[in-house]
């Protein structure tokens, strides 16, 4: 591994450096779980401008990965569900869930639409999370299967505030 190396400068350049910061995070299949992984992830992109935009997609995708897979469904073949989060601090930003799939042999893959289904009411709680995220996010893709799992990722333009940030009293121990 090469060796960073450092001089001086402020909390916040040695923060932005262009070396990429990355987390992955195991979260039990539950929706209370949901918020628990936006937090993570937000608390990570403090400092930056897209703290909120990292929770939208955090939210939408976890939501969708309880909601939709066996990720959700409690135990499944004795292994209980669960939903992973991949989170990486670069820009562009990634964002990235993974679910435990289906199991359909349909091979339904998560999609993003972009009118309403008929008979839909324009004013539902659900069923346009993916057009939300494909919104705000650069880029946003899926690989994997029903069978073995999906991972739902999107890009977000990090806009950091680099001479913001940290605020006065605002470091803390993660």
């Amino acid at each position: 591994m090469g060796t960073n190396k450092w001089t001086s400068g402020s909390a916040a350049e040695w923060l932005a450096a262009p070396v990429t910061m990355r987390w992955k995070r195991v979260f039990p299949g539950r929706f209370d779980q949901v918020g628990a992984a936006r937090h993570f992830a937000t608390t990570l992109f403090d400092g930056t401008g897209c703290v909120e935009e990292v929770g939208i997609v955090v939210g939408e995708l976890a939501s969708n990965a309880v909601r939709h897979t066996y990720s959700g469904a409690g135990e499944t073949g004795g292994k209980p569900g669960w939903f992973g989060l991949e989170v990486v601090r670069a820009n562009p930003a990634r964002v990235a869930v993974t679910d435990m799939g289906s199991g359909e042999a349909l091979w339904r893959v998560p999609t993003v639409r972009r009118q309403l289904l008929p008979g839909e009411r324009d004013d539902a709680d659900s069923g346009r999370g993916l057009m939300l995220v494909s919104r705000t996010a650069l880029t946003l893709g899926v690989y994997g299967s029903p069978l073995v799992g999906h991972t739902v990722w999107a890009d977000l333009e990090l806009g950091s505030d680099i001479d913001a940030w940290p605020p006065p009293g605002h470091l803390r121990a993660v």
